[in-house]
């Protein structure tokens, strides 16, 4: 669900990272950095019984020593064609204080409908997370939040939810993660997965995800992006 969750940079990594699966990270990329990834989500059953794949492509640049700011391109085919969103997207790092291993940083995201049998009313989400590390380079870290959703949205969906995720080094390589979006609506997912630092800016991550709602609402994601 990465290209369909609250924002598109996935799991492992340093400063290329900006977000866990489902949930923004407290991080921003470095002034003039830039990040691209591609991703591949599905839920793997046949299209006519439910089935979706989606694919997508996003690029983050860092614009100051606290702010990001990018956009993704989700492309998704089910039963009966095929929908293309947008999703622009900037994140201000508010506080940081490394001694206490803090940081604090809002953001938004635009999802704008744009292709497609699918489409939905253009929404924004606004948030605010924090994170907390800890000296230790083996130990977790910690990523708690909420969010709000601002636009027309299907009856009886939540529009706001909290954001918790944990990051677990178990390599120098290798981080375990888990992240949770609480809310009842299209963001609403558990995942758990792995991301491997493949080169000093090159990653690759994987996830599985379990909707909050609906019957057999899971699915499967890949993704792989660099740093430059």
């Amino acid at each position: 669900m990465a290209l369909a969750a609250l924002i598109l940079v996935s799991a492992a990594g340093t400063d290329a990272q900006s977000s866990l699966f489902n949930i923004p990270t407290a991080d921003t990329l470095s002034k003039g950095e830039r990040y691209f990834e591609i991703d591949f989500d599905a839920h793997f059953t046949p299209l006519c019984e439910g089935g979706w794949q989606s694919y997508g492509a996003m690029g983050v640049f860092g614009i100051g020593n606290r702010a990001e700011a990018g956009v993704n391109v989700a492309t998704t085919r089910f039963d009966g064609g095929t929908s293309v969103e947008l999703q622009p997207n900037f994140k201000f790092k508010a506080f940081e204080n490394e001694s206490m291993g803090v940081t604090v940083s809002v953001g938004a995201i635009g999802y704008v409908p744009v292709k497609g049998g699918r489409l939905r009313d253009t929404q924004v989400s606004t948030y605010v997370v924090a994170a907390k590390s800890f000296q230790n380079s083996w130990a977790p870290r910690f990523t708690a939040g909420g969010y709000q959703l601002v636009g027309s949205d299907p009856d009886g969906a939540a529009r706001r939810g909290f954001l918790l995720g944990i990051q677990q080094p178990v390599h120098k390589r290798v981080e375990l993660v888990a992240d949770w979006n609480t809310a009842k609506n299209r963001f609403g997912y558990a995942a758990a997965g792995v991301g491997v630092t493949l080169t000093k800016r090159s990653y690759l991550y994987s996830a599985y995800y379990f909707g909050n709602q609906a019957r057999a609402n899971n699915s499967f994601g890949i993704y792989y992006g660099f740093s430059f």
